[in-house]
């Protein structure tokens, strides 16, 4: 999903991967939303902190090698 490589995901490539995950079509502006979600500090990227914070507290307990490999899917 990190296109470009450099170990975060911005919103086109965060895009890219919810598109390919969701069954019903969504609107970009409900995407946009849930990419605020994931991007605590707004600087438009998700870091490996960040995700692993999100997912932490929807109670998935990830490995920082799972983390990094959810990134790395997603760049």
């Amino acid at each position: 999903v990190d296109k470009d490589g450099n170990g975060t995901i911005d919103f086109q490539e965060f895009l890219d991967l919810m598109s390919r995950h969701m069954r019903q079509v969504d609107t970009e502006e409900e995407i946009r939303e849930a990419f605020k979600v994931f991007d605590k500090d707004g600087n438009g990227y998700i870091s490996t902190a960040e995700l692993r914070h999100v997912m932490t507290s929807l109670g998935e307990k990830l490995t920082d090698e799972e983390v990094d490999e959810m990134i790395r899917e997603a760049d």
